[in-house]
C-alpha cells in the first residue's frame, strides 16, 4: 500500500443563536426547525431519540443517528437559557455516518459551505473543531517520536516561536511503546493528540478496521480546538473561496505545534 496523507475534520461542534427571547419548559426554539431543514436530519434519519438531559448546561437533546452504527449527531438547547443559543455536536463517528448517508442518497457535503452558512445565516459560531491529520504508510512511530522529543533531538514551536517546554508533554503507554502523545492541557483552546491510529482501530474494531489491517502504520496528529481558537478557525474558514479547506486546517495545527531539529 502506498503512502497516504489526509486531512479533515475529525468532529466538529456548532452554537446558534436562538431568536426568542424567553421560552417556557416545554418550547423548543423555532430555529431548530431550520437547522433540521439544512442538514436534512428528517430526511436522513429515523425519528430522533428526545431526552430530557443534555450536557455543558443543557437540558434537552434531540439525537439523530443514534441507532445506526452508535453513530450520533445532537442537537441541544436549555429552554431556562435562551442566551445559551442551541449547541450542534457531530462526534467523529457522528459526522462520518451523516457523510455516508448524504452519499447515499446523492446529498454534497461541503464543511466549507456548511460553516459558512452557520456563521453568515444563522450568525453562529463553531465552539469545537478537531482537526486529523493521519499519516499511514509513512514508517513514523509514535514511540520514535516520543523518544526524539525526550532526548531533545525534536523540539516543538508555539505560535509565538517559543518552544514548548517538555514537561507539557505527557504520553499513555509503556516505556518501550508509546500509544498517545498529549501536548498541552485537555482544557486548553488548543490541545494536540498524536496517536497510534493503527493499534487504536484494531482493538476496537472501529470504522476503518480493515484499513489498520492492511497498512503497515498509521499514525494520527490531531489537533483540538476550542472556544476562541476554534472561533477563529470557522470565521477564517467562513470567508475562504475555495472548497479545498484541508491545506488551511493542516496549517493551522501546524502553526500551533510546529515539530522542529533541536539544533542547539
Amino acid at each position: 500500500m502506498k503512502a497516504i496523507k489526509n486531512i479533515k475534520i475529525d468532529q466538529i461542534r456548532f452554537t446558534i443563536p436562538i431568536n426568542e427571547s424567553f421560552l417556557k419548559d416545554t418550547d423548543e426554539p423555532n430555529v431548530i426547525k431550520a437547522i433540521n431543514r439544512y442538514f436534512k436530519f428528517k430526511l436522513l434519519f429515523d425519528e430522533p431519540v428526545i431526552k430530557p438531559t443534555g450536557k455543558n448546561g443543557y437540558t434537552n437533546s434531540i439525537l439523530w443517528g443514534a441507532s445506526e452504527q452508535g453513530g450520533l449527531i445532537s442537537v441541544m438547547y436549555n429552554p431556562a437559557r435562551v442566551d445559551m443559543g442551541v449547541l450542534i455536536d457531530f462526534t467523529a463517528t457522528g459526522k462520518y455516518l451523516y457523510e455516508s448517508i448524504c452519499q447515499l442518497n446523492g446529498i454534497d457535503v461541503n464543511w466549507r459551505n456548511i460553516i459558512t452558512v452557520i456563521y453568515q445565516r444563522f450568525k453562529g459560531h463553531a465552539t469545537r473543531i478537531d482537526v486529523a491529520i493521519d499519516l499511514i504508510n509513512y514508517g513514523y512511530s509514535v514511540t520514535s517520536i516520543y523518544e526524539k522529543l525526550k532526548s531533545g533531538e525534536y523540539v516543538f514551536i508555539n505560535p509565538i516561536k517559543q518552544r514548548i517546554n517538555f514537561n507539557r508533554i505527557q504520553y499513555i503507554g509503556r516505556s518501550d511503546e508509546i500509544n498517545t502523545i498529549y501536548v498541552g492541557s485537555r482544557y486548553s483552546d488548543a490541545y494536540l493528540r498524536i496517536y497510534n491510529k493503527k493499534l487504536e482501530q484494531m482493538n476496537k474494531k472501529g470504522i476503518f478496521h480493515s484499513l489498520a489491517i492492511n497498512c503497515n502504520d498509521w499514525v494520527r496528529v490531531e489537533g483540538e480546538f476550542k472556544n476562541r481558537e476554534c472561533h477563529n478557525i470557522g470565521a477564517m474558514v467562513s470567508t475562504l473561496s475555495q472548497d479545498d479547506i484541508e491545506p488551511y486546517l493542516a496549517s493551522y495545527v501546524n502553526k500551533h505545534w510546529k515539530l522542529v531539529f533541536n539544533h542547539d
